[in-house]
Order: C-alpha cells, then structure tokens, then sequence
C-alpha cells in the first residue's frame, strides 16, 4: 500500500494551479416548453457542423433535435430548424449526435427509438428525415463517425454490442459487422473514439482498450488498459492530433481527467491528470480537443479548458460555470456536451439551462511555473521528488526561483533557483512534523512574476491493533471463532489474518478478510487440537501496520481411555489442571517410557513406569494453559493422546 502510494504521488504529474480566465458569452438558448427528463433537465448533447459555409450548431433534447445556425459576429440564438426524436418525453435521458458530409446522424438510449438520419443541405433555412429505422438497433447511447473511412460505430444502450455501418451510402447505412463474435471479445462499450479504423473504446469499470477494425472481419486487439491512478467508470476520450496521447474521463466524482500516453500501445499508461480546481466531488463529463487546449464539459463546473501544449505538464487557461446550482457528490447537473467549432468558438450543452456560445479561447502567456503535482499527501520524515516547468513566455534573461512562504511543516530544496524559460527544475520536499500546510514557490523574471501554492497534508502510522479474544495462548477455542480487537482510530481500514505458523506468519497465512469493525466472527470450521496465530493489520496513508500475533489452540473430542500392547489405561481428569492421572488395567510388564509434549512438538516432561507399576500421576501444575501430547512407548508398543491442561 505505501510503495503504490507514492509511485502514484511521483511519477503522475497533475494539472498545474494557475492564473484562468473566464469564457466570454457570445450567446445561449434555453427552451422552457421543452420537458425535463426524469433524469434531469431537457438537454443532452451538442455537435457543430459547417454547411453550406455557415457553422451550424445541434442541440438534443428530450423533445428531439435543435438547429441554429452560428454564422457571424452577433448570431440569433434562436433554432432556424427542428427535428422530432423518434421517441420523445420525460424518459428521454440520452440522445447522441454526429455529423458527416452535410448529414446529422442521432439516436436515443431509451425507449422505442431509431436511428435518425437528417440532411442538412437546406441550412439555415430547412432540413429534411432521409432515414429512420430501427432495423440495426433501436437504442443506442453513443456514436461516433470515423468521417475519412465513412464509418459508423454505435454502441451503448440496451444492446450490448459494437456495430459498425458503412455510410457509403450516407442515406443508407448498412451493418459491417457486429461486436462481440468469435473474431472479437468485447464488454460493454459506453463510448469510443476511432481515426483511421483504430477504435478506442471505453468500457466502462474495465478500462479502455484499443482495436484495429481496418478489417471488420479480422479485428486486432492493439493493447489495454485496466488499472490506472484514479480509476473509475471509463466513460469517454478523444485522441490529440498527434496521436499520442488520449484525453480520457471516468464518470466517476471526484476523479480526474487522465492524460494518457498511446504512442506505445504494448504499454499503455497515463502520465497526467488535471481537473477543474472546484470541489471534492467534481467530475468531467466530456472532452473536445482544439489546437493546444482541451475544452471539457464539466458536471456542475460548465466549460473548463486546459493549455495541453505540453501533456505532461496541462494547466488550466479558461472557465465558464454553466449551473449555478449547488455541488454534489451523488448526482449529475451542469455541463453535458463541448464542441469547438472551425472559428475556434466553442459550444457547450447544459442539462438544465441549454446552449452556451463562446468566444474563442486564446492560449494565455505562460508567466508561470507548473509543478507535477496537484498537492503533497506524505507520511512524516518521507521525501517527495517532483517537477517544475517554467514558463516559456518569461524573459530569455532568465527567472528566479525562491519558497518564501512555505508552511514549516516541510523542507524543500530546489535543484536549481535559476532557471531558463521552458526549463524543468527538481523540486525535493521532506515532511517534518504532521499537519496541513501549503508549499510555496515564487518565480520572476524582475518584470513578470508568478505564485505558485501547493496544499500539503502529512500523516503519521497509524498504531498497531489491540487484540483481546481469542486472548495469547487461548485453548479450548470454537472451531468458528470470534475475533476481537482495538484500534486507536476507526478510519484506518482493518483486515484479519490467521497463519498456521508464527516464525514464517506471511507465507502460512491461509485465512484473510477485510473488515470495517473490530470484530469479526469466522464462519470457517477450523481443525480440531490445532494451534493457529492471528493478527490484524491496519492500513493507513503511511502504509499497512501488523499487530502482534496471538495465538489460540481449538477445542477436539478428549479421549480418556486408550491401551498399549493390549493393556488398557485410563488418563484422567483430561482437562486437567493440577495432576494427571495414568491408570493401566494390570502392571506392564515392561518399562513404560512416559513423555509429555507441547502442541509446538517441543518435550516439557519425561520420565519412566516401573516394569511392575500400574498407575503414575504427572504434575502438571507448572505447566502454561494449553494443548499438549502424551506419549507413551516400550518395546512392545507405542500410543500418543492429546490433553488439555486448563485452569
């Protein structure tokens, strides 16, 4: 737990805090006839096109899809068509749009729906239905049009499945083929994105993965990946123009967007996150790429646009809050969809208060310096190496750096405090003391200058569990056990484990579960006479903490009776507590050799029965509560029992 704790705090850099500026408002739209959907607000997404020269918008709603034609400086924000959904009211939560050619291409994750086809060739004045037919699903929650191969890929909804149209025939779709088959294995795909036939598919819980589908018959998996930092529900992306990289969301609260480095895809892995700055609970929804920026439509935070001129170090430029409603954690309102039209303005799509205009966004100068790090969550005496990037629009004279301001609670130490524009310094923090505090450093070029602040919280190790029952040493123990312990603090996560060997505990642990109480009742049936060991192990920020091990020897059937070489004895009282009788039939014979053994095979007694002796009392009152064997051997046989010594 803690080595992964800080291989994620290093080595993924975070969007850096900076100077933004807020979007300016070129116009919006919103519709109060238009029904809200059960699941919130009327509005769904927004795409753009170009047709006949003039930038077109489209909105979806509950009610269907919403025309406006965007041209010029001042352009009337009122729809210059309409088109009805196939299936249209309340239960309307996801209508999906895209465009090729001079077509819009809608469809609908609920009901009796259809996929849609609309000619647009009549812009700004009409559009007209070419095609509406349910004949290759009748819902779907997304799609996507690979434009240069005329491709269609649907996916989402009620059908589980990946299917791909030829639009050749952009009036006429016809099925390529379908996902999953005996070619190719695919989950549930919510959404995907897919240049030049490699598709890029985001599936949900399990991650994304990538599959050339040059060959629709022939498919090829290229690569995964299902575990990343901050992993959630793998909802959309959309690939940077280079192609190395994939602006990846997880519709998940709290989460952020991930930077993800393609280029390789045998090693598929994010190198960057960055979010909105707002809220605990904050959560992206979609992204649109343009140039150098990366515009996100954000639940609850409207238009958030990021400078990814530099993938590892993104930083966030503009802004424009769509909701002015309250936050939340468990619910989603705000932003739904971005586009960037070829102007460079932007469109975005608010559930509840419909379409925002924007100018577009201009990159800002870069006065700043940008750390890979979001913040610091370290334990006490831990060093955190990290990166700074220094503006590349500083003075070519140089900048100076300095932490004045920096909480005491750590040290820092800079690999350099004169630095180049574009240059990348080490940046070095050790945690002195726990507590919450902010790192500062200051940058200048003696004309412009720049904050840069960082929270830091450090932490302790937890203490070690107490444990009580089963108590050290415990015998007659339930062969189903309760047990029981104490913590210092309940917000460390807690998992028991039992061992069949103390020395080598880890590799002998055959029982293990996580627990959120300081109980826990084993519903396994334990062997019978059997020493086990048990300890608990408490996780925290700063790493997993074992409690001492205790152990407890479980109950079993006490045989009292026996024989050797057909002489019968009796042992008694078995528990026993003072002595411990052996009572044989008649005299042996032969001498009797008479051993007692702890349950950890090491001997505690020993001693002999006369050849003429028919009876022998042990003293057992110095011995520890416990298991023990008792063995008794001659020449004519040899016989072991187990006894219990309890008090």
């Amino acid at each position: 737990m803690k080595k992964l704790f800080y291989f994620f705090l290093i080595c993924i850099p975070f969007f850096a805090q900076g100077q933004a500026i807020e979007a300016t408002v070129i116009g919006r739209w919103d519709d109060e006839s238009i029904p809200e959907s059960i699941f919130g607000g009327p509005y769904q997404d927004v795409w753009g096109a170009v047709v006949n020269g003039r930038e077109i918008s489209i909105v979806t709603s509950t009610a269907g899809l919403h025309f406006f034609d965007l041209s010029g400086e001042t352009p009337n924000m009122e729809p210059v068509a309409f088109v009805p959904g196939a299936d249209q009211g309340t239960a309307i939560g996801w209508r999906d749009v895209k465009t090729y050619l001079h077509y819009a291409y809608a469809v609908s994750d609920a009901g009796a729906s259809t996929l849609q086809v609309i000619d647009m060739s009549g812009l700004p004045d009409a559009v007209e239905i070419v095609y509406d037919s349910d004949e290759f699903f009748a819902n779907r929650h997304n799609i996507f049009i690979d434009e240069a191969n005329a491709r269609l890929y649907a996916v989402g909804g009620f059908n589980e499945t990946l299917q791909i149209l030829s639009l050749d025939d952009p009036e006429q779709p016809e099925l390529m083929a379908s996902f999953p088959n005996d070619n190719l294995s695919v989950p549930y795909i919510h959404d995907l994105y897919v240049r030049d036939n490699i598709a890029y598919l985001n599936a949900a819980y399990l991650g994304l993965m990538v599959v050339d589908l040059s060959d629709p018959d022939n498919p090829e998996l290229l690569g995964t990946m299902t575990e990343y930092i901050e992993q959630g529900y793998n909802h959309s992306g959309w690939l940077s123009e280079d192609g190395q990289h994939y602006f990846l969301c997880d519709e998940t609260h709290g989460t952020d967007i991930k930077v993800v480095d393609v280029s390789d895809l045998s090693n598929i892995h994010v190198v960057s996150t960055m979010n909105a700055q707002s809220f605990p609970g904050q959560i992206a929804h979609n992204v649109y790429p343009y140039g150098n920026l990366l515009h996100v439509s954000y639940y609850f935070d409207g238009l958030q646009v990021f400078d990814v001129s530099n993938p590892r170090f993104p930083r966030k430029v503009a802004y424009y809050d769509t909701y002015e409603g309250p936050n939340s954690s468990f619910s989603y309102y705000g932003a739904w969809g971005v586009f960037v039209l070829p102007s460079g303005r932007v469109l975005v799509s608010d559930m509840a208060n419909g379409l925002f205009f924007y100018e577009a966004i201009e990159p800002l100068l870069y006065t700043s310096v940008t750390a890979n790090l979001a913040g610091i969550e370290a334990c006490v005496g831990e060093t955190v190496e990290f990166l700074i990037e220094v503006g590349t629009d500083f003075s070519s004279s140089g900048v100076t750096l300095n932490t004045d301001g920096t909480s005491p609670i750590l040290e820092i130490q800079l690999s350099s405090t004169q630095a180049m524009p574009g240059e990348v310094v080490q940046a070095h923090v050790t945690l002195l003391q726990t507590g919450a505090g902010y790192l500062v450093i200051n940058a200048t070029d003696g004309v412009s200058g720049s904050e840069l602040q960082l929270n830091v919280s450090s932490f302790e190790l937890t203490e070690p569990a107490l444990l009580t029952l089963p108590a050290d040493g415990a015998v007659d123990a339930p062969l189903r056990p309760l047990f029981r312990w104490e913590v210092p603090s309940n917000s460390a996560s807690k998992s028991i484990q039992i061992s069949t060997d103390p020395d080598d505990f880890e590799e002998n642990i055959f029982f293990e579960a996580a627990t959120l109480s300081q109980n826990f009742f084993l519903t396994e049936t334990l062997e019978e006479w059997t020493t086990y060991y048990w300890r608990v192990l408490t996780t925290s920020q700063c790493g997993d903490l074992p409690s001492s091990v205790f152990s407890f020897t479980t109950r079993g059937t006490v045989g009292t009776e026996a024989e050797i070489a057909g002489n019968g004895f009796q042992l008694y009282p078995n528990p026993a507590s003072g002595f411990l009788q052996i009572a044989f039939n008649q005299p042996l014979g032969e001498t009797l050799q008479v051993e007692c053994v702890a349950a950890n095979g090491q001997p505690v007694q020993s001693t002999r029965m006369d050849r003429y002796a028919q009876f022998l009392q042990l003293d057992t009152s110095g011995l520890p509560d416990g298991l023990y064997w008792l063995r008794l051997a001659n020449s004519k046989g040899a016989v072991s029992r187990k006894i219990i010594v309890q008090r």
